[in-house]
């Protein structure tokens, strides 16, 4: 079994704790990248080149969060001034949501940052080398020393996510703002991805989704064994439609329009797709990962009970876990406590493995 799985289903999840607002099972130990602190680095999968030194400051640090770099981060410093240009793959949401969450962890970091005075709404740019507007920025002014302001951009490259963050403290949120796009021209941006679609940063949804009181974890062991396998079988298909084919051109999927619920949970926001009334996408962090709730209407008719489920997905930047359907739209909260019980099944979304199902019979009719 893989590793991660195996450590996963041995812990239970039992450990699941908010660090940055992370579920445990997505939270893995750092690791240096090794590379020459004088040379240009490539990050490995998106293929954005970054240079030694950016705006007089030098590259002090590559590290990455799990393996395969699949969420890698590179640090700047000079004195108190800091540039961190993060690359994650981003395998559930959009760019807007990941925007989001950043923006709203960073505007919760009052111990940090003191006043935070927005200076720049999230606001849509052309990146370099593009012609659509895919990108988003913000900016704010802070009163806590050593920093004066600080401001993100954000910019999607096909599955991959790059994410900037300029702290300084001699500029305010005005001055960094000024000098962020000569801060990613400086960066060499590749130009065979998938064409970006025009960002548009998160609003509120029109209405909040209306959570039934009826919601409860399935027991039935036999829907249960049936939903193990049927999730794990939607996963696959998942991974296999974003898996890039060489040499064949990605079609650019429909746009969707992602909007912010009102409702709340012991961590992460939650996102909705078109403004969907029967699923949502509870985003932990801003690093790409995320619970995905959504109709199972396949388990009832396989079982012949027709009976609705909703499916719960914890969706990692390169791991799948499936968790035991709700009869119902199930609040945040209830998907935070079930992702503390055993997954039923795991299927890698990155890699040559993702065709490969892992069942964990343990999970499977225990008495809840």
């Amino acid at each position: 079994m893989h590793d991660l799985v195996g450590r996963l289903f041995a812990m239970g999840l039992s450990s699941l704790a908010l660090v940055a607002a992370l579920p445990a099972a997505a939270q893995f130990t750092k690791s240096v990248i090794a590379a020459p602190a004088d040379q240009p680095y490539r990050f490995r999968h998106s293929g954005l080149t970054i240079p030694a030194s950016l705006d007089g400051m030098r590259r002090v640090a590559i590290e990455q969060i799990g393996g395969s770099e699949l969420d890698v981060f590179a640090n700047y410093q000079r004195g108190s001034e800091a540039v961190t240009i993060y690359v994650f793959r981003m395998a559930s949401g959009a760019a807007p949501v990941w925007f989001d969450r950043a923006r709203a962890i960073l505007e919760s970091r009052r111990d940090v940052y003191g006043t935070i005075t927005p200076i720049l709404p999230p606001t849509a740019f052309t990146p370099p080398g593009q012609g659509v507007a895919s990108g988003l920025m913000a900016g704010w002014s802070v009163s806590r020393p050593p920093y004066r302001g600080t401001v993100l951009a954000m910019v999607p490259l096909g599955e991959w996510l790059v994410k900037v963050r300029y702290s300084s403290t001699t500029l305010d949120g005005a001055g960094i703002a000024a000098r962020m796009p000569a801060v990613l021209a400086a960066l060499t941006w590749p130009t065979d991805f998938t064409s970006p679609v025009p960002a548009k940063p998160v609003a509120d949804c029109p209405t909040p989704l209306a959570f039934p009181t009826t919601a409860k974890v399935q027991r039935d062991p036999k829907m249960l064994s049936v939903a193990a396998f049927t999730g794990g079988l939607l996963a696959v298909g998942r991974a296999l439609k974003d898996k890039p084919k060489p040499g064949v051109a990605a079609v650019p999927a429909k746009p969707v329009i992602w909007c912010r619920d009102p409702a709340t949970g012991p961590a992460g926001g939650v996102y909705r797709a078109d403004a969907s009334a029967d699923s949502y996408l509870l985003a932990f962090s801003d690093s790409g990962r995320a619970a995905l709730v959504q109709p199972d209407p396949a388990t009832g008719r396989i079982t012949k009970t027709n009976l609705p489920g909703w499916s719960v997905n914890l969706i990692d930047v390169g791991n799948v876990l499936v968790y035991p359907p709700f009869t119902a739209l199930p609040r945040p909260r209830q998907v935070m406590d079930a992702l503390r019980r055993p997954a039923m099944a795991h299927v890698p979304n990155w890699g040559n493995d993702t065709n490969r199902i892992t069942i964990n019979p343990n999970a499977l009719g225990e008495k809840r």
